[in-house]
């Protein structure tokens, strides 16, 4: 991924200032984080395990796997 591109700045953008007071919004962050901690990774582990694309791949249909048992 370049390093301009708007994915990789979505990912390490941080917003400034406060929210309300009151239960925490969801973000797309929060949702991704949670999201590879499921699958034992981090943000930071994410890209290495990314560049394998057949590990990815495997990874990626086991979550939609779950994710339809579960609904």
């Amino acid at each position: 991924m370049e390093p301009d591109s708007l994915r990789r700045v979505a990912l390490r953008w941080t917003p400034q200032g406060k929210r309300n007071h009151g239960r925490p919004k969801e973000t797309w962050r929060r949702t991704e984080k949670r999201e590879l901690k499921n699958r034992g990774l981090t943000l930071q582990t994410a890209p290495a395990t990314a560049a394998d694309r057949s590990n990815w791949r495997c990874l990626a249909v086991a979550s939609n796997t779950r994710r339809r048992r579960e609904d």
